[in-house]
């Protein structure tokens, strides 16, 4: 009897360890699991605020003249920011028929990331700028082509 007995406690605590060992692989595949979403939900938002930070300096180019405000196209950028890319899309904003047309542009500037589907849109009513023939140089006031201080 003792050794039917003893084989019981055995088969037992055999049995025990396995309970334990697919617990624990259990464990250990929810944490992984949580862990790589958790990573994968911080590249996203690195890369949406890359791209953020990127719409907002292309916008504030155009505002001081640096880029044209007329599309382009999509633009890369130099690296180290080369897997991006800028678009600048304008809309001329109308004040009415008796007022005549307007030197306010909406800009809206449109990011995108080459390797994962980022886009982020930022748009902004500018003034429309001319662009000296100079090298994409913004016009100096007082001078051609610029306007009077």
């Amino acid at each position: 009897m003792s050794s039917s007995r003893s084989r019981r406690v055995s088969g037992a605590a055999l049995l025990e360890v396995l309970l334990a060992v697919a617990l624990f692989a259990a464990a250990a595949a929810i944490v992984t699991s949580a862990l790589n979403a958790s990573m994968g939900s911080l590249e996203r938002q690195r890369l949406g605020l890359q791209a953020l930070n990127l719409a907002a300096s292309t916008l504030a180019e155009i505002q001081l003249g640096i880029r044209p405000a007329a599309g382009q196209g999509q633009q890369p950028f130099p690296a180290p920011d080369d897997a991006w890319t800028s678009e600048v899309l304008t809309t001329p904003m109308e004040q009415g028929a008796a007022a005549g047309p307007s030197s306010l542009v909406r800009a809206e500037v449109v990011i995108r990331h080459r390797e994962s589907p980022v886009v982020q849109r930022l748009g902004e009513v500018v003034r429309a700028q001319p662009q000296a023939a100079t090298n994409g140089v913004p016009p100096v006031p007082g001078t051609p082509g610029g306007a009077a201080p």
